[in-house]
């Protein structure tokens, strides 16, 4: 098989999966709104981690203090949602743990 039609074999899964998991992501996004996201500027700095911005760049997008910006990164790590993936100057560097927002969500839903 060619890269080309490689390509487009995992294009055509990512879409099908993105169908069938739809459901799954808005209660997750849901369930990190109402524990973690909780201001806009929480939400403005989750969606600026993309591991290469530190959390003084959070908290310059997010209009917070450096220590809240470390405060939310801290309380982010505690949780497992997201990862050290490097330091620049005084900051480190986060990426979204895909993996521990799975774990962390799991971990919410009521054993049966």
């Amino acid at each position: 098989m060619d890269e080309a039609s490689l390509l487009t074999v995992l294009k055509s899964i990512d879409r099908r999966l993105a169908l069938m998991t739809g459901k799954e992501e808005r209660e997750l996004r849901e369930a990190l709104m109402a524990d973690i996201l909780t201001t806009p500027a929480r939400v403005a700095m989750w969606n600026a981690i993309d591991g290469a911005t530190g959390s003084p760049e959070l908290g310059r997008i997010a209009e917070v203090s450096d220590r809240a910006a470390q405060l939310f990164a801290k309380e982010l790590l505690d949780a497992g949602l997201v990862r050290v993936s490097g330091t620049a100057g005084r900051g480190t560097l986060l990426a979204k743990d895909e993996d521990g927002i799975v774990q962390w969500y799991l971990a919410r839903i009521p054993k049966a």
